[in-house]
């Protein structure tokens, strides 16, 4: 038997294709630091509400306050914000001006790869930063004790969600506050995002 809590609610990944949409109501903040010099280089694009879209996608966080003020993960923090300036750099890129973007890129499908690249790895970074965690209870069938499991998500190179960490947190009647005690949740976490940062740093190593 399972019993499964929501720890964070991750959206599922906005489809890389979200490039190709039309259609956005939003503005973009021009005061951010990550675009504010971009200004000029987004009045040529043809296509500013498909930008203003992605732009948004790429800028606005969906962290959590606590996360975001969290002093020991002040690090992925800085992590994060470089691969963001990266994606805007590489999305900004003038193709006649940059010639040497010529050499390894011939088909503009390539570039458009390229960009979807760049954005998983931000969304999966952001991932480690915040987990994505379900706290899971289960009953030995022999002793009949109630374990709690922490299980944590991961983004395919598809972009879809989906469940690859497992990890042990001892037996129910060890926290106070059982399943929901805040200590579990913490614990959860912090193993799925040990967990995950391997993967993370095995897959782009700096």
């Amino acid at each position: 038997m399972d019993l499964l809590i929501e720890v964070t609610n991750t959206p599922v990944i906005e489809c890389l294709l979200l490039l190709l949409l039309t259609g956005d109501n939003g503005k973009i903040d021009w005061t951010n630091n990550l675009i504010k010099d971009y200004r000029l280089q987004f009045m040529e694009l043809k296509e500013k509400s498909e930008a203003t879209e992605f732009i948004n996608l790429v800028i606005q966080s969906n962290l959590e306050k606590e996360v975001l003020e969290d002093k020991s993960l002040t690090h992925l923090h800085i992590r994060l914000e470089k691969q963001k300036r990266k994606l805007l750099k590489t999305y900004f890129t003038s193709i006649k001006q940059e010639k040497e973007f010529l050499d390894e890129y011939e088909y503009v499908g390539d570039f458009n790869s390229l960009i979807s690249k760049y954005f998983l790895q931000m969304k999966r970074l952001q991932l480690v930063i915040q987990p994505d965690v379900q706290i899971a209870t289960s009953v030995h069938s022999k002793s009949k004790i109630t374990y709690l499991t922490a299980r944590g998500f991961w983004l395919n190179d598809k972009g879809e969600r989906e469940r690859k960490y497992v990890k042990s947190l001892g037996r129910l009647d060890e926290f106070d506050g059982g399943k929901k005690d805040p200590l579990v949740i913490k614990l959860g976490i912090e193993k799925i995002r040990e967990e995950s940062l391997k993967d993370y740093n095995q897959r782009y190593p700096d």
